[in-house]
Parts: structure tokens; C-alpha cells; sequence
């Protein structure tokens, strides 16, 4: 955030009021009051203090009167006596003509008839200037009347002067603001929409009370700049006003105490106050302070405990007052009635304001394509944060093309030191643990990295993972939502911070995350025991590489490994069904196998791993999370593992991999992932005996020949089998008592009958069985029986499925059921004793005769393309009023939406009946969300 280039410029004033009275009238009583009002506030008065005497009226006076922005004219009962006051008035009109001076007339004890039509008072003082003035009459006259007929204040329509003069001095300051803003931020890029949202903030549940408002963000996103547009252009509106900058280095320098009473001073108008105690005000200062409406701005706030010392919270100030708080620790204004965080500026403001410093004001838009892309890559750079565009702007000022090219790559190694120096100072606020967490987010964490992985894997390396995040998010050097994330700037400064350990000796870093430097510290076997974590993007590697099979071996400290590809898709389910073809590409080799792996990782993640399976030394005791997706492993190890902290393993796509060892000491294992494993035979049955696993996916393995039994468990957990060739469930004589929730079988083409245990799963939610063409009815009947839990039932593409059970109504928790593409034939009777149905999906049922009488939950029914439909039976109004009534009518957040499309056979009356029916469903919920 900037200003841009002005524009013309704005004319200069040397007063903000002239005050033109009778001093007779008004001198010692309404006018001295009125004034001393006023340069409280601020406002740089002229007065004429001379008594007017001779033929001349001074020159100095009417220089005054055209060197002030504002005229108050105040008409008192012998103002008109005084032909110096009427001279006076003749200027300020042709001052209003000429240069656009406000006029604002005070009628005091007067009426304004009287002034325009001089009348009383005004006409004994026109008789007598008849005799002596005529030639001046007629100007006084005009002006008079032209004054008077403007809008003012009367003094009778208020109860008190005090009261006059409060509303007087109000609207001058508006009247000021309006003409010339305190601020002028009209070309700060980017300004408008956070003043405005604060200044929302600042006024939020009234005005009365005293409220605390914290400015919270990164270094360089510009807080201060806000905060200075805020304050100036709120501060007309409170009696003392004080913006104190750099609290932080202010107080390092001065001592908090001597701060503070600088600041009191300011708002007590003692000047030179000097209390010098840290706890404690006097009394006599507390109560000037209780009685005034203050704001104050305190600037790059570090601790809370400053914004006691200084201003001493709610307790000290009078009411309407404001603190504004800016502070790049969340922290430090926990206690804050409001919070506002600065986000960083849209791209079209970036663009706009890196343009502005960059080529003197230039739209970046105009320039050439190749300026045009170079520009777009230093502003995706900087990432909105005004500091970066700011500076990045100002030193590739008038620089060529080519220079702009070279600079963009020094970028990615070295951060301009304004910059740098900006935000290393969150970082050096930190704590020993909570800056080497930061350089691990920093160096090897991606910007998309779930928040429970990170904090899974740095507890395993020894750190209070989660409270120090809290701090690196107060400190604004992250952010938290699901993910991890850090700013580009911010990463970059950890990285620099990183580099500056070793110097040009990459293989004596602490992270490692170049790709060259990668290269060169494994090719050549730089490594050293400083390595603790290493994140290699392959896809940099444009040719195929060769690895020592002791490669790791001096890197006895590396905790953290990633090998992974940009463009690896097995994230996705559907890849892993439609694309089985071995045409993963591997450029990097190990040609003699792995030998050693240091024992003390914690992730172990190689996309595409070459080797056929682990180094039988490997100790896998501390590893938390194994990842190798599309590797070449056709097993992990040999006999049984003492695994207790793993947490993850994934082998999505790994075509090779023929079966899965005892997992049984994998004590805290949560997810198993095995999408895509086309050649794995067999699953053991140890992995349902562990007490937290949650999710096993088996999609689209096609040679999984049988299920292990669900053997007894503690965990709710997801099964996924989609595409499996599998035949039956085993182990049905297990006793079980599993808390399964989510259960799919998507496409196990060959899954002839569900296993006796299934039975057992009376806590399962969701069950999927699309695609198992060989199922049928009776499997339906022993289901129903057991899955009372059951809300979700999928049996789409269900061949052998002609129709479905009637004790379906014990699903009475039931919310969505699919059969789309199914032979059934029929819909039983006693699908209107499910009370909860929302969702009935029966597209491409073409052998589908009727649907029976719906329940009255039914909100969304599908049944386009069932050519042979005849007949729907819709609920009793006085059903769907009973039912509309049992529920809250949040239950109820859209329309009814039944479809029935190209279903040429469906009865003229079902269709009426039908339609009849969503009509009164819809107008009954919209009237019970009214």
C-alpha cells in the first residue's frame, strides 16, 4: 500500500476558521467559550485581537479572511453597528465567490429575519450608516442577506450556549474533514475496503464503551499504513488523539514507563508529566483521563503487557474511547474486543502498485507480453504483501529487461534484505523449539500439508508440536486451517536463515530442499549426521539418475524423507481404476538395491521407490508415516515388524506388490492404503485386529482373491474394496464387535454373498456394494436385520438385485438409498415406515413397474429413465402435516425435488398427484422457515 503519483495541487490555507463578531456583544462570554472549544480541538483560528479605529480597515485582516477555509459569522444584536464587521462580510461573500470559502452564520440572541431583512437592531444600525456610508449600503445589504439565508445555528434552539458551541465546533471539524481529508490515502493502493471494514469495527456496539481493536498480521502487509489512514481519518472526532509509533523498538529504547508518560502528557495537556513509577497513576491523572474520549493508536505492539503499562486497557480512558492495536503477535492483543487480520492485496491491486514504483505509475497491463509475464511472476512472488511489491518495485526501476530476468532467479536464493529484515524479526521472537519447527515448515513441509501430518511427525521428533503452531500462527508466520501454510516471502527468509549455516556446503545443512543441491549432496555422497530432513521434488530431474545403495549412510540424523513427483495423480480414486498400466515413469535408480536407512526416520516417502523391497537392517521402530506411492516394492519385509508409532501407510499404485505382512505390532496404525495394487494376492489378517486402525483402501485390486474376517476391534473403520476381484469375506466365524461406520465394496464383481459376520456391524452408517453384480435379494434380507445404524445404502448396478427385501423398515435411521441401474421390480409397502428417508435414487430402474406410497420425509426422488413406470403414490396431506410438524424447520434448507424424466408410461394421475404434491410440500416448509 502506497500513494500514487497527485494529481494537482490542493490549494493551501494558512487558518482553518475566521471568526468575524461583534466584540462588544460577544467578546468575553459566547465568543471567548467558542474559542477555547475550538483549539481544543485543534483548529487553527484568526482572530483579530485590534480594536478597529481610524478610516482603514487593516490589510492584514483581509488577507486573514482569504487565507481561511472556513468563515463563522457570528450575528449579534450590534453586529450590524460596526461598519468594520460589514466590511468584513463583504470580503468573506467575495471570498465564498472567488475561492469557494464555507460560510457558516451563528445567530446569537438574534433572529435570522432580522439580519436579512434588517430589521430592529440592524435597521437603527442602517439609518445611521445611511448618512455616512451610502455609497456602501447596498454591498452590506446584499451581504447581510445573502449570508442570512444560508444555513446555520440559532442560538435559541438550543437549551444552552454550551450545547451551540458543542454542535458548532462538531460540524466544523465534519465540514474540515469533508473538504480536505486529515489523510489523504485516495492513492494508497488497495486502502479503501480495510479502513472501511475497520472503521466498522472501531463504531461496532455504539459508542459509549471503551473498546480495544488489535490489527493483527504479517510484517510488511501493512498494518501501520491501515492503522495511520484510520487514525487520521478518525481523529477530529475525539478530544485528545496520539499516535505512538514503533512501540517495540520505542520502549527497548526509552523504557515503558517513560512511553507512557509521554503518552499521558499528551492527553492530559501536562506537559513535561513525570510519574516514573511502573504501577500506579496518580489520581488527579486518572480522573482527567476518565473524563476525555480518547483514541489511541499503539504501533508494532509485541506483548500485552505494553498495552497495559501504556494506556492501561478499558480502566484508564473516558468513554467512546478507542485503542487501536497493531502487532504481528495474535498474542499480544488476546484480550482485545476485536480482532482484525490483514490479508494480503488482490492481484490487481499487487499488480497495480508493483507498477507503480516499477515504472513510474505505468498500468502494468499495457506493457509489452514478455513484460507483461515477467511482471506477473515478480507479483505472484511477492504474494500480495505490500512491502515485497513496494521494494521489489523501487530497485528494478528503470532497469532493462534482461536485468529484471537475472534478478527474478537471484530471488529464489536471497530475499532482499528489506524485506528480510522485516519479517526476521517474528523469527527471532521465538523460542529455540519453536524456531526449529518453523525452519522445518520452512524447509520441507508443502504448502498443502495437513496440520495433523505435521504435527504427527515433528511430536515423533521430540517437539510440543501443537502449542508451538499456535505460536508461529500468533506471530502471523503461518497460517492454519486444515493445512499448514507459510508465505512465500516468509519461507524464503526460513530458507535464507537455513543457508546461512553452512555457506556454499550444502551437505552441512540442517534441511535440505534444492534440487541441485539434492543432486549433488546424494550423488556424491556429501551427507552429513547435521541432516534432518530432505524433500526432493523428482520432477526436476531431467535425466536418469543412478544411486548408491549406501547412500544415506552418514546421515545417521535425517528424520524426515520425501522423494515425490509434482504430477503424481494417486490421490485420486478413479485413477487407480482406469489407469493400471505400468507407465509410471522413474528416472531415479537404485541399481544395487538400498543397503541402509538411518533408523532414526520418522517419514520414509519415495513416489515411484525402484528398489524391490526395504533393507533388511532397517529398524522401522521410530517410523510414523511410510509412503510409496507407484513404487516397484513387491513387499515391505520379511516375518513381523515392531512398529508402534506407525501411524500412515501408503502403497496406492504399487503394481508390483504381491501381498502385505504381519502388521500385528503396528499398534497405532490408523490408515492402510492399497488402491491400485493389481497384483496383491492377500491382505493379512492381522490388520483387523489393531486397535486404531480407521480406513483400509483396497479399490481396483484385482487379483485380491478374499477378505480376512473382522476380527474383534476398538476403532470405527473404513473399508474400501472397490474393483475387487474378490469372492467372499472370510472369517464369519469370528465373534465381532466392531464399531465400523464406513463400510464400501464398490465393483467386487465377484462378491457372491456377504460373510456371516456382517451382522455383527451394528454401529455401520454407510455401506457401499455398487458394481457387486453377483449379489442378490438374500444377502439384502440378513443386512436388514442387523444394520440398524444404517443412514446411507448404496446398490447401484446391482444385476442380480430384483427386488428389495421388506424388513427394510428396520433401517429406521435411513436417509439416502440408491438403486439406480438395478432389475427391481418392485418397491415394498413398507418403505413408508422409514421416517427419516431424505433421499430415494432410482434412475435407470427400466423394469420398475411402481413406487409405493412414499414416506413424507422423502425430499429428493430421482427416477428418470424408468421406461416401464406406472404409478407413484404420494402421502396423505394429513401425513405430511404430521411430519412437517415432528421436525425443526432447519431440517428443512430447500424444496422438494421429485424428477421423472423420459418415463413415458407414468399415469396422467401420478403425475398430477405428483405435482400437487411438491406444490404442498414446498409451500408448507417456506412457510415454516417464515
Amino acid at each position: 500500500m502506497t500513494s500514487s503519483s497527485s494529481s494537482s495541487t490542493a490549494p493551501q490555507f494558512k487558518y482553518d476558521v475566521f471568526i468575524s463578531f461583534r466584540g462588544s456583544d460577544t467578546r468575553r462570554g459566547f465568543f471567548s467559550h467558542l474559542l477555547t472549544a475550538l483549539r481544543q480541538k485543534k483548529i487553527h483560528v484568526y482572530v483579530d485581537y485590534n480594536l478597529k479605529e481610524g478610516n482603514e480597515i487593516l490589510p492584514a485582516l483581509f488577507a486573514a479572511i482569504e487565507q481561511s477555509q472556513i468563515a463563522l459569522v457570528i450575528f449579534s444584536k450590534d453586529y450590524a453597528s460596526s461598519k468594520w464587521c460589514l466590511e468584513e462580510l463583504v470580503k468573506i461573500t467575495e471570498c465564498q465567490k472567488e475561492k469557494g470559502q464555507i460560510i457558516i452564520p451563528i445567530f446569537y440572541n438574534v433572529e435570522p429575519s432580522e439580519v436579512r431583512h434588517q430589521k430592529r437592531s440592524y435597521a437603527e444600525a442602517f439609518v445611521k450608516h445611511e448618512n455616512d456610508f451610502k455609497d456602501k449600503v447596498n454591498k452590506w445589504r446584499a451581504a447581510l442577506k445573502g449570508v442570512s439565508d444560508l444555513s446555520g445555528f440559532h442560538s435559541k434552539n438550543f437549551r444552552s450556549e454550551a450545547g451551540l458551541i458543542e454542535e458548532v465546533v462538531k460540524h466544523i471539524l465534519k465540514t474540515l474533514d469533508d473538504m480536505h481529508p486529515a489523510y489523504d490515502f485516495q492513492g494508497l493502493v488497495g486502502i479503501n475496503k480495510p479502513v472501511d471494514e475497520l472503521e466498522s469495527i472501531v463504531f461496532a456496539n455504539g459508542s459509549k464503551d471503551i473498546r480495544v481493536i488489535g490489527i493483527w498480521g504479517m510484517g510488511g502487509i501493512g498494518k501501520t499504513t491501515i492503522a495511520t489512514v484510520l487514525f487520521n481519518k478518525l481523529c477530529s472526532q475525539y478530544e485528545s488523539r496520539h499516535f505512538l509509533a514503533n512501540v517495540r523498538k520505542e520502549s527497548e529504547k526509552w523504557g515503558i514507563i517513560q512511553l507512557r508518560d509521554k503518552i499521558l502528557s499528551v492527553f492530559t495537556d501536562e506537559k513535561d508529566l513525570n510519574i516514573g513509577v511502573p504501577n500506579g497513576v496518580p489520581k488527579h491523572v486518572l480522573r482527567k483521563l476518565r473524563r476525555r474520549k480518547i483514541l489511541v493508536v499503539l504501533d508494532d505492539v509485541s506483548t500485552s503487557d505494553q498495552i497495559t503499562n501504556l494506556v492501561g486497557g478499558h480502566n484508564w480512558l473516558g468513554p467512546g474511547s478507542r485503542i487501536i492495536v497493531t502487532t504481528r503477535d495474535k498474542h499480544a492483543i488476546c484480550k482485545a474486543d476485536d480482532i482484525y487480520k490483514v490479508k494480503a492485496l488482490e492481484s490487481s491491486d499487487a499488480r497495480q502498485l508493483l507498477s507503480l514504483h516499477a515504472f513510474d505509475g505505468t498500468d502494468g497491463h499495457c506493457l509489452e507480453l514478455h513484460w507483461h509475464n515477467l511482471v506477473s511472476k515478480m507479483v505472484e512472488y511477492a504474494k500480495g504483501i505490500p512491502l515485497g511489491l513496494k521494494v521489489l518495485g523501487s530497485f528494478l526501476y528503470g532497469k532493462c529487461f534482461e536485468e529484471w530476468e537475472c534478478q527474478f532467479q537471484k530471488l529464489q536464493k536471497m530475499p532482499f534484505p528489506e524485506i528480510h529484515n522485516v519479517l526476521r524479526l517474528s523469527y527471532e521472537g521465538l523460542d529455540h523449539q519453536e524456531k526449529s519447527i518453523f525452519l522445518y515448515v520452512a524447509c520441507f513441509f508443502k504448502e498443502d500439508e495437513g496440520k495433523v501430518t505435521v504435527e504427527n511427525l515433528l511430536d515423533a521428533c521430540g517437539y510440543s508440536t501443537s502449542i508451538a503452531l499456535k505460536t508461529l500462527q500468533d506471530r502471523a508466520l503461518i497460517s492454519i486451517e486444515h493445512c499448514v501454510s507459510m508465505h512465500d516471502l516468509i519461507r524464503e527468509m526460513g530458507r535464507w536463515i537455513v543457508r546461512q549455516q553452512s555457506i556454499n556446503k550444502p551437505g552441512e545443512q540442517r534441511h535440505l530442499w534444492d534440487p541441485h543441491d539434492i543432486h549433488r549432496v546424494l550423488k556424491h555422497r556429501e551427507g552429513t549426521d547435521h541432516i534432518e530432513s530432505l524433500t526432493w521434488n523428482m520432477s526436476s530431474v531431467s535425466a536418469d539418475i543412478s544411486l548408491s545403495p549406501h547412500l544415506f549412510a552418514r546421515m545417521e540424523n535425517l528424520k524426515l524423507l520425501r522423494f515425490y513427483y509434482n504430477n503424481n495423480n494417486s490421490s485420486d480414486y478413479y485413477y487407480y481404476y482406469y489407469y493400471c498400466s505400468d507407465n509410471s515413469t522413474c528416472q531415479v535408480h537404485l541399481p544395487e538395491g538400498l543397503e541402509i536407512l538411518p533408523q532414526k526416520l520418522r517419514l520414509f516417502h519415495w513416489d515411484n521407490y525402484p528398489a524391490k523391497s526395504f533393507p533388511t537392517t532397517f529398524n522401522a521402530e521410530c517410523l510414523v508415516e511410510l509412503r510409496m506411492k507407484e513404487s516397484r516394492v513387491e513387499k515391505l519385509w520379511d516375518g513381523v515388524q515392531d512398529i508402534p508409532n506407525m501411524k500412515r501407510i501408503v502403497l496406492n499404485g504399487s503394481k508390483q506388490l504381491i501381498e502385505i505382512p504381519d502388521l500385528s505390532k503396528a499398534l497405532s496404525l490408523q490408515e492402510l492404503e492399497l488402491m491400485g495394487c493389481i497384483n496383491l494376492l492377500s491382505v493379512h489378517p492381522s490388520i483387523f485386529s489393531l486397535p486404531k486402525l480407521v480406513t483400509v483402501t483396497l479399490w481396483n485390486c484385482r487379483r485380491l482373491e478374499k477378505l480376512p474376517g473382522w476380527c474383534e476391534v476398538k476403532k470405527e473403520v473404513l473399508i474400501e474394496a472397490s474393483a475387487s476381484s474378490t469372492s467372499s469375506c472370510s472369517g464369519s466365524s469370528h465373534t465381532s464387535r466392531s464399531k465400523f461406520q464406513y463400510l464400501n465394496l464398490d465393483g467386487c464383481v465377484n462378491l457372491m454373498h456377504l460373510p456371516d459376520s456382517f451382522s455383527n456391524l451394528t454401529t455401520l452408517k454407510v455401506l457401499y456394494l455398487g458394481g457387486c453384480i453377483k449379489l442378490d435379494t438374500s444377502n439384502l434380507y440378513i443386512l436388514f436385520n442387523a444394520l440398524s445404524s444404517l443412514t446411507q445404502l448404496d446398490l447401484d448396478g446391482c444385476d442380480k438385485l430384483y427386488e428389495i427385501p421388506h424388513n427394510i423398515s428396520n433401517l429406521s435411521l435411513l436417509e439416502s438409498l440408491s438403486l439406480r441401474e438395478t432389475n427391481v421390480k418392485s418397491i415394498p409397502e413398507t418403505i413408508r415406515h422409514l421416517p427419516r428417508l431424505r433421499n430415494l435414487y432410482l434412475t435407470s430402474c427400466t423394469v420398475l413397474r411402481s413406487i409405493p406410497r412414499i414416506p413424507p420425509s422423502l425430499h429428493c426422488l430421482t427416477a428418470n429413465n424408468c421406461k416401464s413406470l406406472e404409478r407413484v403414490f404420494t402421502p396423505t396431506p394429513e401425513l405430511l402435516q404430521q411430519h412437517l410438524a415432528s421436525y425443526e424447520k432447519e431440517y428443512y434448507i430447500g424444496g422438494t425435488v421429485f424428477s421423472f424424466r423420459n418415463c413415458p408410461n407414468l399415469k396422467k394421475d401420478s403425475i398430477d398427484a405428483i405435482r400437487e404434491y411438491v406444490k404442498c410440500c414446498n409451500e408448507e416448509k417456506r412457510s415454516m422457515r417464515d
